[in-house]
């Protein structure tokens, strides 16, 4: 019972000796060290550039370019990705759908894979191209009105520019 006592207690001790005696280590670059980074600066730009150039490449929008409809659309597409994963079926949140939107959301929901963030993503991401697009088609619209107010002749005048 002694030896027993004894193994545990030192096993303790050489235990609690191992985490004091450790230290919190920094990472400065592509070394680690026992110190902060003598240049913060550095370390806080590399992060900020490798941030923009990972949402460059991945095409993933950041919070700040969303606009509120689209997240919230996100956050609905959350909480359905979470029902989803409960085992709640497509038939079952459909019937629960309130309007068309929210059973287009579902389906599109549905219809993508991965998880809940990624989803989320992707649905406010496609929300903020189907805006650019309705922006871009309604400035054609606006275009085209203008141009049929003001017929244009082959001689490169307008009616109302005749001599």
């Amino acid at each position: 019972m002694k030896l027993f006592l004894l193994s545990i207690t030192t096993s303790v001790v050489l235990c609690y000796t191992q985490v004091t005696t450790a230290a919190t280590m920094y990472r400065c670059g592509n070394s680690f060290q026992d110190t902060p980074c003598a240049n913060q600066n550095y370390s806080k730009t590399i992060k900020a550039a490798k941030a923009s150039s990972t949402v460059a490449k991945s095409g993933d929008l950041s919070p700040y370019q969303v606009d509120t409809d689209c997240k919230q659309r996100g956050d609905a597409a959350k909480k359905m990705m979470w029902l989803r994963q409960t085992g709640k079926t497509k038939e079952e949140q459909l019937e629960s759908a309130e309007d068309e939107q929210a059973q287009a959301l579902v389906n599109e929901v549905y219809n993508n894979r991965g998880t809940t963030l990624e989803v989320k993503n992707a649905i406010e991401q496609s929300c903020m191209q189907q805006k650019e697009k309705n922006k871009l088609a309604e400035e054609l619209l606006k275009e085209a009105k203008r141009l049929k107010k003001t017929p244009y002749t082959p001689s490169g005048n307008t009616a109302s520019e005749k001599y």
